[in-house]
């Protein structure tokens, strides 16, 4: 009975021994990718969440920003009135209150003198003097103010008021108006994205308060955007971060601070609710793989059980056989026919079992990312089908290095990688990866997973490959875009700031030229006035480049305007020593374009034409019909100094420029936004030492577009 225990016991340590190092063999891929799937997927989830609510925040901020900077050009023009003492202006209650009627998205006007006293209130009955108030004060020193959103004593409600001096007919400053802006129209520019049941977006101040109601109960000006026992949360420019609101649920909050405020947009939702994805990916996850780990655990037992039973009862018919092998012949055929039996149950289990395996390996085909295995020698053990697609290798085999197999692989960094992994049993990652191929530049995340045999020992590595080139690519585009975008902005504020001396000095001009005695002196004045036009329409076409307008459109003779443009510059002086030929073909149709902006473009191409030959040369403006189409040609070339290569993809960037102190590097960037908005092209071609020929295509006519004016404008 001893030595029948003794047995026993030994069948089952064995039989677990073989159950766990079964498992063991088959179940640590599974969860190795277990492991990484779930790692990746919930990193691309939050990213998602985090994302998500940077976008609301970053695109309400822009449409804030330009509602405010829109008020503010309006108010400015409700400034400026045809009388000489703040006595004259209540005559003109009728037409402020016709400009009231027309801006919606004012509640009422306040108009005072220069000491506070409210001389005049339109659609609110307001007496008395503003002269403590911080709006009115910023408004009398000269300056455009907003006031933010506040509690009015006076008028007892929430109010947000923009201020600006009030100005005569002589530009004097003879008060102040203010103008309170519709609360409601300010909030409906606020708009959620929806992606949560608490999501919510609102405004508050430096402090913290609530400017704006919530959807979830929040008061403006009553209660703050965070719990009174913590810290305001909302610092610096932007952020994302977690914090507990003003209802005590701690959230997810993404903020940015309003461009030219100080206050704060900010976008919210509760931190369960933005988890709750992260939560439902890894159980999805779990029970997907669940099941497979189950089946294994269950294979390796029944196989355990079958081999450990298969050796006790060989045991047993050898001893059997043995001590009867003369007088039991017919058992010993019999125990034969049980071990053919069980050779065919083994071959049965066997093919389980290569089932099994085939179908781990259409499981790791499933997977979206591109998957390779290695041993420690570099040499492929496994891959999916990924692997082949992403790196178009329909030849692939198992037993060939990766660094042969897949050359752009052959990176210092990725084979550091490699050999860390191997030798320190930790995973490793490398992170957009550029790698150059024939068909351009990739970038890819390269994930390194270690491979492990019973003992714990690394037996080779697991790399997971992801493509990201397409999102590289989008953050670039972003990048650029948010470039132009701020350089447009820098370009509307350098156009306002020249704008306003530049109206003072037309209007003193008219006012010389119609007091001038001499028919001369008439005519210098004209030739000044003529050039502070020309530099208003430069100006216009700043603003055109950060705020496009559409082009006014007119019948233009193309020979004649540039005949015209080449005549009058022809008297500067850096045109003395060019020679300037025109080769101007009769018979040019007419086109229709914006007289201004083609006259403008065709005046930075000439003068660009006449700096690059600062000791001399020949420029040629020539104009043709494209044969076949209809297309203006417009080409002008010149024997200057050309343009390096480099800096030929460069030329139309905003604010580029090789002249330094002499060029603000707008012209050629306004020049193609013009041709751009006539539906035409800019081409150029250029030698270093010999010269540049730009080329300028004119559609004849502009589909859709209603002229300005029927007769033909010539110049």
């Amino acid at each position: 009975m001893t030595l029948q225990g003794n047995e026993e016991t030994k069948y089952r340590k064995l039989t677990s021994r073989n159950t766990i190092l079964t498992i063991i063999l088959f179940v640590s891929p599974i969860l190795l990718l277990y492991l990484a799937v779930n790692y990746e997927a919930s990193a691309f989830v939050k990213g998602q969440i985090y994302g998500r609510l940077a976008e609301t925040v970053a695109e309400n901020t822009k449409t804030i920003a330009i509602f405010l900077q829109d008020r503010e050009t309006d108010l400015r023009s409700f400034s400026h009135f045809d009388v000489e003492r703040i006595t004259d202006v209540p005559a003109l209650a009728p037409v402020l209150t016709s400009r009231l009627a027309a801006k919606k998205w004012y509640d009422f006007i306040l108009i005072t003198d220069l000491e506070g006293r409210i001389v005049l209130s339109l659609n609110r009955d307001v007496s008395g003097s503003v002269a403590d108030r911080e709006y009115f004060r910023a408004a009398r020193d000269g300056q455009f103010f907003n006031s933010g959103i506040f509690y009015s004593e006076m008028l007892g409600m929430r109010v947000m008021i923009l201020s600006h001096p009030l100005l005569n007919r002589s530009n004097q400053t003879i008060g102040t108006v203010a103008a309170g802006l519709n609360l409601e129209s300010y909030y409906s520019l606020l708009f959620d994205l929806r992606i949560g049941e608490t999501s919510e977006l609102f405004l508050t101040d430096a402090s913290g308060q609530l400017l704006s109601p919530t959807k979830l109960g929040g008061r403006p000006l009553l209660d703050k955007s965070y719990l009174e026992k913590e810290e305001n949360p909302h610092l610096g420019e932007r952020g994302v971060k977690t914090h507990i609101d003003y209802r005590g649920q701690r959230v997810l909050c993404a903020y940015a601070r309003i461009p030219g405020s100080a206050d704060y947009l900010v976008s919210e939702m509760d931190l369960k609710e933005a988890r709750l994805p992260l939560r439902q990916i890894n159980r999805i996850i779990l029970y997907l793989f669940l099941p497979f780990f189950l089946l294994l655990v269950l294979i390796s037992n029944l196989h355990s059980r079958r081999t450990t039973s298969l050796l006790r009862r060989l045991t047993l018919d050898l001893r059997q056989a043995l001590a009867e092998a003369q007088a039991k012949k017919k058992e010993v055929d019999e125990m034969n026919v049980e071990l053919e039996r069980k050779a065919r149950e083994s071959e049965l289990l066997a093919e389980e079992l290569r089932l099994s395996e085939e179908y781990i390996t259409d499981l790791v085909d499933s997977i979206s990312l591109g998957v390779i295995g290695l041993d420690s020698t570099g040499l492929i053990t496994h891959f999916n089908k990924e692997i082949r697609q992403l790196f178009s290798l329909p030849d692939l085999k198992k037993g060939q290095s990766i660094f042969q197999a897949l050359p752009w692989l052959n990176d210092k960094d990725i084979e550091i990688a490699f050999e860390n992994t191997i030798f320190t049993g930790r995973p490793k990652r490398i992170d957009k990866k550029r790698i150059d191929r024939k068909r351009g530049e990739e970038y890819f995340n390269l994930s390194f997973f270690p491979v492990e045999d019973a003992r714990g020992k690394v037996r080779g590595v697991s790399i997971l490959i992801e493509d990201v080139t397409e999102r590289e690519k989008l953050h670039g585009q972003l990048a650029e875009y948010e470039k132009l975008s701020a350089l447009s902005q820098l370009a509307l504020g350098a156009a306002h700031e020249i704008n306003n001396p530049l109206l003072g000095i037309s209007s003193y001009l008219e006012i010389l030229r119609d007091e001038a005695a001499e028919e001369a002196k008439k005519q210098e004045i004209e030739v000044v006035l003529e050039n502070v036009y020309r530099i208003s329409e430069t100006i216009r076409g700043l603003l055109n480049f950060a705020r496009p307008t559409p082009p006014q459109f007119t019948k233009v003779n193309i020979n004649q305007l540039v005949d015209d443009t080449l005549s009058f510059l022809s008297h500067q002086p850096i045109f003395r020593s060019i020679r300037i030929e025109k080769v101007l073909p009769t018979g040019l149709p007419q086109i229709t374009a914006d007289l201004n902006q083609v006259r403008q473009v065709l005046t930075n191409m000439f003068i660009n034409a006449a700096q690059s030959m600062p000791g001399g040369g020949e420029l040629k403006a020539e104009t043709a019909k494209i044969k076949f189409q209809e297309l203006i040609q417009v080409q002008i070339s010149d024997t200057g100094v050309g343009i390096p290569p480099e800096n030929l993809k460069k030329i139309f960037d905003p604010f580029f420029t090789t002249k330094k102190s002499q060029g603000t590097g707008l012209g050629l960037s306004i020049s193609l936004s013009y041709i751009k908005s006539h539906g035409g092209e800019i081409s150029v071609r250029s030698e270093v030492g010999k010269g540049t020929m730009f080329s300028i295509l004119l559609p004849v006519r502009q589909k859709g577009r209603p002229l300005l004016k029927d007769e033909e404008v010539i110049s």
